[in-house]
């Protein structure tokens, strides 16, 4: 059995960010999907989308990491090197603007692979001719380095230098290009010319190649904002899990942990009952001794209820939990460990989307706090579910107390606000089938069913995880408002 330091929960069940994890650890656990495969085709513009935690960082590392291992070029941008680029003023002419962003991408990249050396590259007269004629982008950089040893950065490995100057293949990551998103027509344009620099560079001379991570909600708003994007939707990549695939990645983690070699596909095979009681079991009591709807099932059926289709969710689920077994002095995580956690762990998941949404909304945090249950509400078994018109009339009162604007200008409506808490995965559409099981859809495969204009037959619900920061003062309630 584990003993539960924080040193050994991170090694268990992973870092809750990719670029924070051991490059040797992180290789051991990695899942490899579809989406992975496409990220490392040799297509020119690879661009990862997925709501913040679904693991956008941790496929960019290992596909970088893929580029070491075949001594091929590849460069890190970070947020930093993006904002340095940013221009500070309006630029009326979208073209204008594209160019720019081509002239900035282009200098970032000269200064990672040149360091000093890249001095004599870039002063304006020669980024401009980059910019309007990429093909003589590469040889230039070849030129530079060859001229003398050493030419390139000092952390360059001198193999992968090699190889570039056969082969000019050069790759470029950018990850958190959203980063200080505010949902303004501003943020919309600049993004949008950004993304159409990178294709025109990368259709200019196809060796050189972008592998882009974007959180759903921001491409969603450019896309439907700016009509240039329809070029760039076929270089667009959805990252998405299901429940069965998110459970698997922990139970990697676990083994991996405990020097077991077991093959992914493996674990991928197995059912969810097997993974608790052959994995999850080492290190968290596999049967949950709640009580209600919750009472002696197995504990994937909770730690997946809670989850919002993103990895990170269960690695904080876990983290939190084993914490608490730790402050016991417990060997293993017990129903106790993991029902204590849920209050803060629902409290950082509300506080998350208020901190990545505010920019778009000021006042959403008054917006989700009122959509608590009311005292008569609280005393139904669906009091996080609603119909369209039930939804719509809450939606509706709250509005008469509450004042709402979107930063961007967009009219505030009941519909429109639907939208934005659809977006932003605090509800997730529900239908119940025919043959009484659910089918539940989150924005990211199915960004149309809160459409403004169009009513899809599909009832709304509320996010188990949000549900104990709402209702605090009535945990058991919580835990009655949840199926198995």
């Amino acid at each position: 059995m584990p003993v539960f330091s924080d040193e050994n929960i991170a090694k268990l069940f992973g870092a809750e960010a990719a670029e924070d994890e051991p490059d040797d650890r992180f290789r051991e656990y990695f899942i490899y999907n579809n989406t992975y495969d496409n990220l490392i085709s040799n297509l020119p513009l690879r661009i990862l989308v997925g709501h913040k935690g679904v693991g956008k960082s941790a496929l960019l590392k290992r596909a970088r990491l893929h580029d070491a291992d075949n001594k091929v070029l590849s460069v890190w941008l970070t947020p930093g090197d993006i904002s340095a680029v940013s221009i500070s003023q309006e630029v009326a002419s979208f073209i204008k603007l594209v160019e720019y962003w081509k002239q900035g991408i282009l200098a970032i990249i000269a200064r990672h692979i040149l360091g000093e050396a890249a001095n004599d590259l870039l002063n304006k007269e020669r980024m401009a001719g980059f910019a309007s004629r990429v093909v003589s982008f590469v040889p230039a950089l070849v030129s530079k380095m060859s001229e003398k040893v050493g030419a390139a950065a000092p952390d360059l490995n001198r193999a992968v230098v090699d190889n570039f100057m056969k082969t000019g293949v050069l790759n470029v990551y950018i990850d958190d290009i959203d980063r200080g998103w505010s949902a303004s027509k501003a943020d919309i344009k600049n993004i949008s010319a950004l993304l159409n620099a990178m294709r025109d560079i990368s259709n200019s001379d196809r060796r050189i190649r972008f592998r882009i991570g974007l959180r759903s909600d921001v491409y969603f708003l450019v896309r439907t904002s700016d009509e240039s994007t329809d070029k760039i939707e076929a270089n667009v990549i959805w990252l998405s899990w299901t429940n069965h695939d998110i459970l698997c990645i922990i139970a990697k983690r676990i083994e991996t942990f405990f020097g077991v070699d077991r093959n992914q596909n493996d674990i991928l095979k197995l059912n969810q009952t097997d993974i608790t009681n052959q994995i999850l079991s080492k290190v968290i009591e596999p049967t949950y001794l709640g009580k209600g709807r919750w009472e002696k099932v197995l504990v994937h059926v909770v730690l997946l209820s809670l989850t919002r289709q993103r990895p990170r969710d269960l690695v904080k689920l876990m983290h939190g939990a084993a914490k608490r077994a730790a402050a016991g002095a417990h060997s293993i995580i017990t129903s106790a460990n993991l029902g204590s956690s849920f209050e803060e762990y629902s409290n950082e998941r509300l506080q998350d989307i208020i901190n990545e949404f505010r920019s778009e909304m000021r006042d959403i945090e008054k917006l989700l706090l009122e959509m608590k249950p009311t005292r008569k509400e609280r005393t139904t078994a669906e009091s996080y579910q609603f119909s369209n018109d039930k939804l719509s009339k809450k939606i509706t009162e709250i509005m008469s107390h509450v004042v709402l604007k979107f930063s961007n200008g967009r009219p505030v409506t009941v519909k429109s606000i639907i939208q934005f808490l659809y977006k932003i995965d605090f509800i997730t559409a529900r239908k119940e089938l025919a043959d009484g099981t659910i089918e539940r859809r989150f924005f990211d495969r199915s960004r149309f069913l809160a459409n403004e204009f169009t009513d899809f037959g599909f009832d709304w619900e509320i996010h188990p995880a949000y549900r104990w920061a709402l209702q605090p003062q009535d945990i058991q309630a919580v835990i009655d408002s949840l199926g198995r």
